[in-house]
């Protein structure tokens, strides 16, 4: 047996020296209301936090205190979470959903929840998805836009306010740009950059100047130079292409960030810069990141979702604490008020270069995916490490790494695995070691790695299987 370690090692030191490849980033974090969605560079999707309704795609219903992978499959292209419900759309441009279903928000014609991701239809020419409290907006290939789900408000834009199970085309156009979804109204641009909102309207949320809810898009103002928009729950924030970000609906927590808490009913500016790249509305709160990657928050603040420090409503856009400018993605819960409570309290946003997710405010149902239930006031940015939430991948029977912790001189014995690709993963998604074997048992050296947690994952073409092991 010692003849053939020996020969093995011999072979690594012939053929494999360990490397170091481009770290697989975060490249999209989406907050949910009470759960959250990541989409990897590897285009894998992971999720974490509350799953009473299988919307984190697991298969099951079980909550999430850390990031775990949704499948196997590593060919998704765009993620859109809601209230209770996930839209993602593949490669291949088939669009996928899963969570809860009450109201036809999945898009399956029919109203039956789903734990892991169904496919939608069969067409294979979805461009973008967009999830709102309990609707759903895609957009085509072709820039046809569609809609379906709770429809009560006109939220879909259909014409009418009955909901629907299955998707439907909004008009005939073929020249609608991206979309977002509120809580009860949507906003839609154009390829010409005009700006469009249809549904839910009682507190200004459509932006035309009125309180008259409308199922049919109405065109905002007369510009031509709006480039991006988001929805909260009945608020909504807009970007000029001249860099200035705009506000309007309901202010009763300084969600429009202009210094008070008066509702409007038309865009005003908010303040007077006009540096900013990236706007979200949360469920009640507000972000823009500027070219300098500085990242500012305002409105609802109870549970410290702002991550500036302090739990105080914030009326003006104020910087987070202690993140520098390194700021590139954002992401505020959806969520619905009920009851005077707000749902959707949690933050999520990248750093460059995305090698951990960033997280603040509410965590009682583990949405901030730190495998803990406390608040945070502040941006932690430990979401993300591959060096917690493993156990049940570590009860694997597909394979053994003896002994463990080691030195870094694993054997590994598969039983049931001759073939298959090994893989070594550092604590922060970093592949350290990669090499192919055709047999059931061998040996890893990783004796060059520092000491820390460490992922080994076996890959074949039927399964991906993970171990965690530690090198002392």
């Amino acid at each position: 047996m010692r003849k053939f370690y020996l020969i093995i090692q011999f072979l690594f030191a012939v053929v494999f020296i360990p490397t170091a490849k481009a770290q697989d980033s975060w490249l999209k974090v989406e907050a949910g209301t009470e759960f959250s969605v990541a989409l990897k560079s590897d285009s894998t999707l992971w999720s974490w936090g509350r799953n009473s309704n299988g919307q984190l795609g697991l298969g099951n219903t079980v909550n999430r205190t850390v990031p775990f992978q949704i499948g196997v499959d590593s060919d998704w292209k765009q993620v859109s979470v809601g209230a209770a419900h996930t839209l993602a759309v593949k490669n291949d441009g088939t669009l996928w959903a899963w969570g809860s279903n009450g109201v036809g928000q999945l898009g399956i014609g029919n109203l039956t929840q789903k734990t892991s991701p169904y496919q939608v239809g069969n067409e294979s020419n979805w461009k973008e998805v967009h999830a709102g409290q309990g609707h759903s907006i895609g957009i085509k290939e072709d820039s046809t836009l569609w809609a379906w789900g709770f429809n009560s408000y006109g939220q879909l834009g259909i014409g009418n306010t009955t909901n629907q199970s299955s998707p439907v085309q909004i008009g005939n156009l073929h020249d609608w740009l991206t979309a977002s979804c509120g809580g009860v109204h949507t906003l839609v641009l154009k390829a010409d950059s005009t700006l469009w909102a249809f549904g839910y309207n009682f507190t200004g949320e459509l932006g035309d100047s009125t309180t008259i809810q409308s199922n049919v898009p109405i065109q905002i103002g007369q510009n031509h130079e709006w480039t991006s928009v988001s929805a909260g729950f009945q608020f909504s924030l807009a970007r000029k292409a001249d860099g200035t970000i705009w506000s309007w609906g309901f202010n009763g927590n300084g969600q429009l960030g202009i210094g008070n808490t008066t509702t409007s009913l038309y865009p005003v500016q908010i303040g007077v810069n006009d540096n900013w790249t990236l706007i979200e509305a949360g469920s009640t709160f507000g972000f823009a990141i500027n070219t300098n990657g500085e990242l500012f928050g305002w409105g609802f603040n109870m549970n410290g979702q702002l991550g500036i420090g302090t739990t105080n409503d914030q009326y003006y856009p104020i910087q987070e604490v202690g993140l520098g400018t390194n700021w590139n993605y954002i992401s505020g819960a959806a969520g619905a008020v009920s009851g005077g409570s707000v749902f959707g309290t949690h933050s999520l946003g990248l750093q460059y270069p995305n090698f951990s997710i960033c997280a603040t405010g509410s965590n009682y149902m583990n949405q901030l995916g730190d495998n803990t239930t406390i608040q945070s006031e502040f941006f932690n940015c430990s979401t993300g490490d591959l060096n917690v939430g493993l156990t049940e991948m570590d009860k694997s029977d597909y394979f053994t790494a003896m002994p463990n912790p080691s030195n870094g001189l694993f054997t590994i014995n598969t039983e049931t695995l001759s073939k298959h690709l090994c893989k070594v993963l550092d604590a922060k998604g970093k592949e350290v070691y990669r090499n192919s074997f055709n047999t059931e048992f061998f040996q890893i050296d990783l004796q060059n790695l520092s000491s820390g947690v460490y992922i080994i994952i076996l890959e074949n073409e039927a399964l991906s299987v993970k171990k965690r092991v530690v090198i002392e």
